[in-house]
């Protein structure tokens, strides 16, 4: 069995949630995330629609979704959830290959997922930075994290989502040529064909099997990673943003946005802390 170590990653909490939905966040029309999202209700119900299909969620269910993943929700008014949003950052892409569609878990026996995930929201939630060195903290956030991270894996292993920890090196030469310079339109095929010995065909081939996405659709996971940071970072326009990662124009960039994350730049700003 294959266990990710905190040399092979890098991780980061986005958020955790332990409580009733609160009225802003019952509903939300096609998100898309760059962090894995997991859901496990309490009380009343929830249906998640995504490119995969429907899923409807109920008392004692755990939800499982990958970064990247565009959807839309409807709690209902009485729901009640635990929510753990983090990311994990491996070789530089926003998630460890391979992505999957999202997927509920009707396993009521699996205490342990759980209770690490009990633990970390309520760590998340008690912590005082006044009553504790930074170190100290640091040393228990990751402590409990890395539990719930080691049951939120052996439940994906459960589940079919084995995640690889080895790869061929040409995929890691192909990750590391994109991921240098991020910006649209600029994949030179031609290059990657003459590092890795392959043709165009098979780069993507090889790729994709290895991923889940084609050479372009992971250039532009770091399109959205860079422009996702600039846009939390309020320190550039949209203009410029746009002219840092190639676009044409700021309407093309928004264009372009609007399409993968659901939303313009701006809204996207006003949703990345919901549940």
């Amino acid at each position: 069995m294959a266990i990710l170590t905190e040399t092979e990653y890098h991780y980061e909490i986005g958020l955790t949630y332990d409580g009733a939905v609160v009225p802003e966040s019952r509903k939300l029309q096609d998100h898309m995330d760059l962090r894995y999202l997991s859901w496990y209700l309490r009380a009343g119900s929830v249906e998640v629609k995504t490119e995969a299909g429907t899923l409807r969620v109920e008392p004692g269910e755990w939800v499982f979704m990958d970064p990247l993943t565009t959807r839309s929700h409807i709690f209902s008014k009485d729901a009640e959830l635990i929510s753990i949003r983090f990311g994990l950052n491996w070789r530089g892409l926003s998630f460890i290959p391979p992505r999957l569609a999202p997927r509920v878990y009707r396993s009521a026996d699996d205490a342990e997922l759980l209770r690490s995930a009990e633990a970390l929201c309520a760590f998340e939630a008690g912590t005082d930075l006044d009553c504790q060195s930074l170190l100290s903290t640091q040393c228990l956030r990751s402590r409990c994290f890395s539990d719930w991270l080691y049951h939120w894996h052996l439940t994906r292993e459960a589940m079919g989502g084995v995640t690889p920890i080895s790869m061929d090196h040409r995929v890691l030469e192909i990750m590391s040529r994109i991921g240098q310079n991020p910006g649209l339109g600029l994949i030179d095929y031609e290059e990657l064909r003459r590092a890795v010995g392959l043709s165009k065909a098979q780069v993507n081939r090889i790729f994709k099997t290895a991923t889940g996405l084609t050479p372009r659709q992971w250039s532009d996971v770091h399109i959205m990673k860079a422009a996702v940071e600039w846009i939390k970072a309020e320190q550039l326009s949209v203009k410029e943003i746009a002219a840092k990662l190639h676009f044409h124009d700021a309407s093309h960039f928004i264009k372009w946005f609007r399409k993968r994350a659901g939303c313009t730049p701006n809204t996207w700003r006003s949703r990345s802390g919901r549940i």
